[in-house]
């Protein structure tokens, strides 16, 4: 059995969340209710904030019924997805370091992937995008969940594994998050910058974190190294 390599404290590797984190708000959100109904996705995320079902599941009744071609799902996304401020600047600092700069979401590429190549193709070809994916069809859409990463078995797709994965390759792990699916990684990661959801779990946790509304504020205090 392979030992994990062991973490340097100057090898930093980023994960970094895409809705609500990313982007100023959740644009699956956005996408579900703009394609799915208003009604649809209200009834169904608060059957699960009542513990209904998982959040896998719930992405699952929140996205299937959407007959929208991938054309149109990517110009909504496009038109109403604004970056955080600070995150181009982010993601610059990591290519100029030689850290892995990860945009880890539970969401789907269908609308995350044509947000990203706003980003200068230099940064967009650096970064790398692991999300679950769409396949779009008049019939309603297929979610196929990220292979490799089902972790604690209710997020579809575990950002705790990304992180664990990371660290075994030798990598002290950064997470930027902001809610329900970045917890597993919080627990796993080496730091974690929160916002919204995500501070008041660390806090019920015991987990340290730092708050952040901007990307420059993450630069301000990001480790040295």
């Amino acid at each position: 059995m392979t030992e994990p390599t062991p973490a340097r404290p100057d090898r930093w590797a980023i994960l970094c969340d895409f809705d609500g984190t990313a982007v100023m708000e959740d644009i699956g959100d956005r996408v579900a209710i703009r394609f799915a109904g208003h009604d649809l996705w209200r009834r169904e995320c608060d059957a699960y904030l009542a513990g209904a079902f998982s959040f896998s599941a719930l992405l699952g009744r929140i996205f299937e019924p959407i007959t929208a071609s991938a054309e149109e799902i990517a110009a909504f996304a496009r038109q109403v997805a604004v970056l955080r401020p600070g995150f181009e600047r982010f993601v610059a600092a990591a290519r100029d370091a030689g850290r892995p700069f990860i945009v880890c979401s539970a969401g789907l590429d269908v609308y995350i992937g044509p947000v990203l190549e706003r980003l200068a193709p230099e940064l967009r070809e650096y970064l790398k995008l692991r999300s679950n994916h769409a396949t779009c069809s008049p019939e309603g859409m297929k979610i196929s969940f990220h292979a490799g990463f089902e972790g604690c078995g209710r997020c579809g797709f575990c950002k705790g594994a990304v992180a664990r994965a990371l660290q075994a390759e030798g990598y002290r792990v950064v997470l930027c998050g902001d809610g329900t699916a970045d917890r597993c990684a919080a627990a796993a990661a080496d730091l974690v910058f929160a916002r919204g959801k995500l501070v008041r779990y660390c806090g019920a946790e015991r987990i340290p974190c730092i708050p952040f509304e901007t990307f420059d504020e993450v630069l301000a205090r990001f480790p040295p190294g």
